[in-house]
């Protein structure tokens, strides 16, 4: 049985500030970075983001929206990447 990793505050606390900053990083990614699972890094989030903003916390639907927003920009910034080329192709077609 592989013992469990016991994570200084300061690591928990620098990780939730890596995830609050990460733009459009996924978590997945960052908690690979971090050597720790994705979950693991929620729970510190849960536990640690009220007092690194300052209290004001969104509830779980606001962050569920967040997040399904934040992958629906994704998606249209892909979409957007996918017509410019196409634009291109065609405008090379016409001449």
């Amino acid at each position: 049985m592989q013992k469990r990793k016991s994570r200084p505050d300061s690591f928990k606390k620098d990780a939730v500030r890596r995830l609050l900053a990460r733009g459009s990083k996924p978590v997945t990614e960052i908690a690979k970075e971090l050597g720790v699972s994705p979950s693991m890094l929620h729970r510190w989030r849960e536990r640690f983001e009220p007092e690194l903003t300052g209290g004001a916390q969104p509830s779980q639907g606001e962050r569920e929206e967040i997040e399904r927003l934040r992958s629906e920009l994704r998606d249209v910034k892909a979409e957007n990447t996918l017509l410019k080329k196409v634009a291109a192709l065609f405008a090379k077609e016409v001449k």
